[in-house]
């Protein structure tokens, strides 16, 4: 009975479908190619049906030999039985029907209502569950900061500056480990090599229970840093095959929130757990509770995550929801239409992979984003680094300092996720990068010019402004997706963005010098300077895209139709540089 229904409904939704698709067709009749804007449009939305189509066909083709007769077959026959295959069946026939409908009318068959009820059912079984595997990395990331709270270092046998090095070890392997980890995303699928990361990053932490001596601590530190440093690239490619260009950024805001607020419970949960006592010292308890923690997450997201690359992304959608799901995001970005699917390595892999890492560094209209980004974040990051040394020097008891630490974490929490909404909302990242930099220069110079005797409360004041600036990184990120028109490249991109993020990271750990010390005038010097320039970089993008933009559109409306149609065909492998692509400003 169950499945009658179910096959009622998507008869029901079929139906709707085509109504819907008639009134569009006639209400297009009259003014089909208006524009050469439109025409392009309608040609690249054709295209783009066709070989979402085909590619739909053709896998339902080596489905059907290996089933003997397909699903369709047994369904007629009455020998599907079970509810899976009567679901994937209906997924795709649903598939071609919407399909079927683009080629007809030349843009999406489904209305805004329906993608707004899709949007929410991705935010929550996709991204909850992607916030709750960045919380697993900021978890085991920062539990060695809390550990050392807690002796770790004495217990262990280490000496400081074995732990500096245990800590170098890590960020090495950390940005090592960015780009190879892309293209095994690329070969096995985020939804199976992402889980992997976590439950060996979990083992790892949880083997830290036994570290007596540098041995163990620097082999943990490199496996974690490896396991890490592929993960985060990796979740935002995965994310950009769910959602549109104009989508990304609030959603790469949530996931980076948590970083925020991963701070915030990991150091309650390490005070709880360094007070277990009992067999076990307190940082051992923290590092035994916290990654069996963290591989229960691992291990469920083997299960949980969605994939596009199945024919059930998630038993949540219907299946003229999971139908419109796979559409809208090709139909927004062409280049994002079989994003998920797998890759087979060659004898010749591994020199194309260098030449496309070579391409990607190289790309003309990512690389200016990867510099911004190697600029931008140095000033807050830099003031995060010392937040806490800063606070001590100006007489605040070790109580106050992490209470004190709160206010910031709760205005960048508010602050990111608003600008990246706007940013979403209106098409534009460049102004956003600016605001962002204009909010904390102001507080830089004040921080700068007023005299060393003020008062530790204005001091603070500034310094949590700077640290509570909306954080545009998730905005850079959506820059990246939109303008890589490749998923290849845009899962370089990401690692190569990340790579320049942390090398701007290694840059901020050494502004503030100790003979600078205690308010680091040249250090403000230096981060003033690096927050104008970020100003510059941003402008000078825009300026940039603007015109090439200009540029492309002006060659665009120089040919015929036919020629369109033929340049489209033939300018795939061009990528961002095709003249009908717009980059996004």
């Amino acid at each position: 009975m169950r499945d009658d229904n179910y096959s009622e409904k998507t008869d029901e939704s079929a139906t709707l479908l085509y109504q819907s698709t008639s009134n569009n067709i006639l209400a297009d009749s009259s003014d089909s190619s208006s524009s050469s804007s439109s025409s392009s449009s309608d040609i690249s939305g054709k295209k783009i049906a066709a070989e979402i189509y085909q590619h739909e066909v053709e896998e339902d083709s080596l489905v059907d030999e290996k089933r003997g007769g397909g699903t369709y077959g047994a369904l007629e026959n009455g020998d599907a039985s079970s509810f899976i295959e009567n679901t994937e069946a209906a997924q795709r026939e649903e598939i071609e029907r919407l399909l079927a409908a683009g080629l007809a009318v030349g843009r999406p068959a489904w209305d805004e209502q329906e993608e707004e009820v899709i949007r929410r059912k991705l935010d929550y079984r996709v991204m909850i569950w992607a916030c709750v595997m960045f919380f697993s990395l900021q978890l085991v990331r920062n539990n060695i900061t809390n550990a050392i709270s807690a002796d770790f270092l004495i217990d262990a046998g280490l000496a400081q500056n074995e732990y500096n090095l245990g800590q170098t070890v890590f960020l090495i392997f950390f940005l090592l480990w960015e780009i190879p980890s892309q293209a095994l995303v690329r070969r096995f699928g985020a939804d199976i090599w992402l889980p992997i990361l976590m439950t060996l990053w979990s083992i790892m932490s949880t083997l830290q229970i036994f570290i007596r001596g540098p041995g163990l601590f620097l082999f943990t530190r490199a496996v974690i840093g490896s396991c890490e440093g592929g993960f985060v690239p990796g979740l935002t490619f995965y994310l950009s095959s769910f959602y549109k260009a104009n989508e990304l950024s609030m959603r790469y805001s949530w996931v980076w929130s948590t970083q925020s607020g991963t701070n915030v419970i990991g150091a309650l949960l390490a005070s709880g757990f360094i007070q277990i006592g009992g067999s076990l010292r307190g940082w051992q308890w923290l590092f035994l509770l916290e990654g069996i923690l963290c591989t229960c997450i691992g291990i469920s997201s083997f299960f949980v995550m969605p994939s596009l690359r199945k024919k059930v992304v998630a038993r949540v959608f219907t299946p003229r929801e999971t139908a419109i799901l796979r559409v809208r995001v090709a139909h927004d970005d062409p280049s994002k239409k079989n994003q998920q699917d797998t890759i087979r390595f060659k004898r010749e892999s591994l020199v194309d992979g260098v030449k496309l890492l070579y391409e990607t560094v190289t790309d003309k209209y990512l690389f200016p984003i990867f510099i911004l980004g190697f600029v931008a974040f140095v000033p807050s990051q830099t003031a995060n680094y010392y937040l806490t040394i800063m606070l001590r020097q100006l007489g605040f008891t070790q109580t106050a300092t992490n209470l004190l630490t709160i206010p910031y974490a709760i205005i960048n929490i508010s602050m990111t996720i608003w600008f990246s909404r706007l940013s979403d909302r209106y098409g534009v990242r460049w102004l956003f990068a600016v605001l962002s930099a204009l909010w904390v220069l102001p507080n830089l110079i004040l921080i700068e010019v007023i005299p060393d005797f003020s008062s530790r409360w204005l001091r603070y004041t500034f310094i949590t402004l700077i640290l509570g600036y909306p954080y545009y990184h998730p905005i850079l990120i959506s820059w990246i997706s939109a303008n890589a028109n490749n998923p290849s490249r845009r899962s370089l991109g990401f690692a190569v963005y990340n790579i320049a993020v942390q090398a701007g990271n290694i840059l901020a750990a050494n502004v503030y010098r100790e003979d600078d010390a205690p308010f680091y005038h040249r250090g403000n010097g230096v981060l003033i300077a690096l927050n104008l320039l970020s100003i510059i970089i941003a402008v000078a993008i825009w300026r940039y895209f603007t015109y090439e933009n200009k540029r492309r559109e002006r060659l665009w409306e120089m040919l015929t139709e036919v020629e369109r149609e033929e340049y489209i065909a033939a300018s795939g492998e061009l990528g961002n540089q095709q003249l009908h692509f717009k980059l996004k400003v």
